[in-house]
């Protein structure tokens, strides 16, 4: 017999709508900013903190109170490739919010599709046209060539949500790759809370509370080769898979 999923509380469908009305509210008072900011590349790093007050702003008013914890301190000015979990679409906010400097993020290409928030995929961060080859060559070929300019990159190695988050989906070779072939640090990021605040469940619901990020000790990529791209994937898997059973276990 299948069990009937838990019925929401109507609250957490309200909370939603709070959280809707303030990110998009705030979204059109600062769209002037955003297009001005990000018409050249050079005014990127100013369009980037423009999106991180908001982000803060957004999740402030909503209740959330974001936790960091790094493992070790991130070095300031170094090149990173960072790799969340992914389990939520506040992600992308709270990782925004919560890693420090500049960086850019990395995602499916049907993100620059989206009305008006499609400007950042098509402007300051890539898309990834995974049903195309070529294209998705020609993304990595720009990501490289943005960590070699001292841009740090952030991407989901599972690619999207997982349906059974927050377990972690498989994860793609494109991020470890990257990071080999551009010599960098690569950085896991434990996402525990995401899927609790905004879960993607098909329904528009959430809650208020805490939202943590640990961040990892970077793992060397220099001197690597693409051999080892598998192993780099497991080595990381693992690190925030312990994690989240960590999380899970203390709650």
């Amino acid at each position: 017999m299948k069990r009937k999923a838990p019925k929401v509380p109507f609250w957490q469908y309200i909370w939603s709508v709070w959280l809707a009305i303030h990110f998009l509210s705030v979204f059109f008072l600062i769209l002037p900013f955003l297009y001005l900011t990000l018409s050249r590349p050079a005014w990127y790093p100013a369009a980037h903190a423009l999106r991180k007050w908001w982000g803060a702003y957004i999740l402030f008013m909503s209740g959330i109170r974001l936790k960091p914890e790094f493992e070790v301190p991130l070095e300031k000015g170094k090149t990173y490739v960072f790799v969340p979990n992914h389990s939520s679409y506040l992600d992308i906010p709270s990782v925004t919010v919560l890693l420090p400097g500049y960086f850019i993020f990395m995602a499916k290409a049907e993100l620059a599709k989206l009305p008006l928030f499609g400007i950042f995929f098509r402007t300051i961060d890539i898309a990834v046209n995974r049903k195309s080859a070529i294209q998705s060559h020609k993304s990595f070929l720009k990501a490289g060539k943005r960590l070699a300019n001292g841009v740090s990159i952030c991407l989901f190695p599972e690619g999207t949500i997982p349906p059974n988050s927050p377990e972690l989906g498989k994860f793609k070779d494109g991020p470890f790759r990257l990071a080999i072939e551009s010599g960098v640090e690569i950085v896991p990021i434990t996402l525990p809370d995401n899927h609790k605040r905004l879960p993607d469940k098909g329904s528009f619901y959430g809650t208020p509370g805490k939202m943590r990020m640990y961040v990892h000790r970077p793992i060397p990529a220099a001197g690597l080769k693409l051999e080892d791209t598998a192993s780099l994937k497991q080595e990381v898997y693992r690190i925030i898979e312990s994690k989240l059973a960590e999380y899970a276990h203390h709650g």
